[in-house]
């Protein structure tokens, strides 16, 4: 089972919603969603997955954004729907037990009474907390190479991503996790940088790998650089998806089809829903 994470970014959510509109995402895929904006973005999101019946945590207790507040924090807690919570206190003070448990600072963590334990838990790959923590693990880890700028993708166009897929059951674990093509570290903004950029994952074998498509830096216009990256993207297509062009993919040679630039927003859903995509191929096979 997966557990992606997302920080509630709106175009992370238009792009989880998608998938489940056009039926494209497993219903072993269980995206854990922290809200950082009270936006219709998240609205829509948890219209869309209880509609068609597609599971997804939402955390209740976010640390950031709009909901820390005490009315955003009671509106959350009165949603009808699965909760997951960061651990902030010993799991034994909680008064509302959630139906997972995420592990952020590991001292409150290291700091609970886990014995009696029947709640899943989403830990990092720590030693301290994997001896500590009983009951069933999600291992969660940070496989996305993070860098300040675009630019210094060239160092490393085309690296390893994760075989925790793979791995985690004969490690003891009920399912893993990550970020997507993000990192555990929440920002809001990027730096700026005169490349565009496009970050696909993969499969190579039964492997994950991550190609960082790039555009030249001395192009007039971000439409310009768009129409470069997709020449590469185009050429990388089949590597990236097989005989059936992911729907995230799609949405990028649409743009290109009716001479567009989409936007930064729409290439990061892009991104997102071709992520989805593939894992969700990888579990329903």
């Amino acid at each position: 089972m997966y557990y992606p994470y997302f920080r509630g970014k709106q175009f992370d959510l238009f792009a989880l919603t998608t998938l489940v509109e056009q039926h494209r995402l497993s219903t072993q895929l269980f995206p854990i969603i922290e809200p950082v904006k009270n936006s219709n973005a998240l609205k829509k999101f948890i219209h869309v997955f209880q509609r068609e019946n597609q599971p997804f945590y939402l955390v209740q207790n976010p640390q950031a954004g709009d909901f820390l507040t005490e009315d955003g924090l009671l509106y959350l807690n009165s949603l009808s729907l699965d909760k997951a919570m960061i651990v902030e206190q010993p799991i034994e003070t909680v008064e509302q037990e959630p139906q997972l448990f995420v592990i952020g600072h590991s001292t409150p963590a290291l700091e609970s009474d886990w014995q009696t334990n029947q709640t899943k838990v989403l830990v990092p790959k720590e030693f301290r907390l994997l001896q500590k923590i009983k009951g069933s693990k999600i291992i969660s880890q940070d496989p996305f190479t993070r860098l300040p700028k675009s630019s210094f993708y060239q160092e490393c166009a085309d690296e390893f991503f994760s075989d925790t897929h793979l791995t985690y059951k004969k490690s003891g674990f009920v399912g893993f996790s990550d970020f997507s093509i993000d990192s555990r570290i929440y920002y809001e903004h990027s730096y700026p940088s005169k490349m565009l950029s496009l970050h696909f994952v993969y499969f190579e074998g039964d492997h994950l790998r991550i190609h960082h498509f790039l555009s030249s830096e001395d192009l007039p216009t971000q439409k310009d650089k768009f129409f470069e990256l997709m020449n590469e993207v185009n050429e990388w297509k089949t590597k990236l998806c097989g005989e059936t062009v992911t729907l995230g993919i799609e949405v990028l040679l649409e743009a290109v089809s009716t001479d567009k630039f989409p936007g930064m927003g729409v290439m990061r859903k892009a991104a997102v829903m071709h992520h989805m995509e593939l894992m969700s191929r990888y579990l329903d096979r």
